[in-house]
């Protein structure tokens, strides 16, 4: 792997959708008609990911599928106006875009439906593999939104290339296990508590105990957010478990995980000391908390090797 984050190449595979984002201040009384706001942004951890490596210096790329329609138009012109490779973002002519609704009131926890059928077009055929070979990429970002297939064939990838480094993200609680058939073979796994609560079918804390029982099931390398409690970093034998850079106030959370990861994964891969590389993943967490985008525009490489948490 290259020593600087300029030259590394990295490819997010996964969901790039649109997040249709609606709040209401008023409570959520028999279902009625209220008052709120409608926020229409950009979204998926494949885009999240990609977007995030791009401003921190990487070279990034983008293989996932969005319909022929105004939401697949969005996506696309929002990446390449990023400057991130879009040569395997595909159109499709038998699924629509992927959608992500959320619904929140005052007092309430938010509810989402979803629709990602056309993730289902995520395939790893000869031409994106003659596509990742001409381009010499060796870092993969993956989310486990993918299809069993997809997962298998990145896999296999890595198995008959060790220089291959993958990411492994669990994504959201009811599919955080897909990977785990592949834990040998991931290089870096995140989660978050709930998705951590899923895979070992018992509560997760940031404690040693709830490390080596991860650790157990076959991941060397893992991530797991507790937010407000903070962050828990396995590598190999070594445990860090670290506390929030909390902002002022929170705008949204979501996306914040996959910022984290994207700081980490920088620092990872120029082999920084992995208390480094938690000091880039909380500060991008950190800026991630006070926008209502999924991505923070203020993150870039000069930022965060300036950053100081106050």
């Amino acid at each position: 792997m290259a020593s600087n984050s300029l030259r590394q190449k990295i490819l997010s595979i996964g969901n790039v959708s649109v997040d249709i984002k609606a709040y209401s201040p008023e409570e959520d009384n028999n279902e009625s008609y209220r008052d709120g706001t409608i926020e229409l942004v950009p979204g998926g951890v494949g885009r999240g990911m990609a977007v995030n490596l791009k401003h921190l210096g990487l070279n990034s790329y983008i293989f996932s599928c969005v319909g022929n329609d105004i939401f697949g138009n969005y996506l696309k012109d929002g990446l390449e106006a990023e400057k991130v490779n879009t040569t395997l973002l595909r159109r499709s002519t038998n699924y629509k875009t992927a959608l992500f609704s959320v619904m929140a009131s005052i007092g309430q926890r938010a509810s989402c439906i979803y629709n990602t059928n056309i993730l289902r077009e995520i395939v790893l055929d000869d031409d994106a593999l003659d596509f990742i070979r001409k381009e010499k990429i060796t870092n993969f970002v993956m989310d486990s939104n993918l299809n069993p297939e997809t997962l298998e064939a990145f896999y296999n990838l890595k198995s008959r290339d060790n220089s291959i480094f993958i990411f492994q993200n669990a994504t959201s609680p009811d599919i955080a296990k897909k990977s785990l058939p592949f834990a040998r073979l991931i290089d870096l796994f995140a989660c978050n508590e709930f998705e951590a609560q899923a895979i070992l079918e018992e509560e997760a804390v940031p404690d040693l105990a709830t490390a080596d029982k991860m650790q157990a099931l076959g991941l060397k390398n893992f991530i797991i957010t507790f937010g407000k409690r903070g962050v828990m970093v396995r590598i190999g034998s070594e445990t860090w478990i670290e506390p929030p850079y909390t902002p002022s106030h929170i705008v949204d959370t979501i996306g914040a995980g996959d910022a984290f990861a994207s700081g980490f994964i920088m620092g990872f891969l120029e082999k920084k000391n992995i208390k480094q590389c938690i000091h880039y993943g909380l500060a991008c967490a950190k800026e991630t908390l006070l926008t209502k985008q999924t991505v923070s525009s203020t993150l870039t490489r000069d930022f965060l090797e300036s950053y100081k948490n106050e």
